[in-house]
């Protein structure tokens, strides 16, 4: 096997084994965030909700 073939194979193990490149926007805080403002949105429209009754 010449050199090229072994950083190609190389470079597909490196890959695979990182694994999904997460997205920029995707990191853990962006996550946590997310999740706040999903909860506290769904507490609103709960507590509206209730209001109406």
């Amino acid at each position: 096997m010449d050199l090229n073939t072994l950083n190609r194979i190389d470079k597909l193990k490196r890959l695979k084994s990182r694994g999904p490149k997460t997205p920029k926007w995707l990191k853990p805080y962006h996550m946590l965030f997310m999740a706040f403002l999903t909860i506290f949105i769904f507490g609103a429209i709960i507590k509206v909700l209730e209001q109406n009754h």
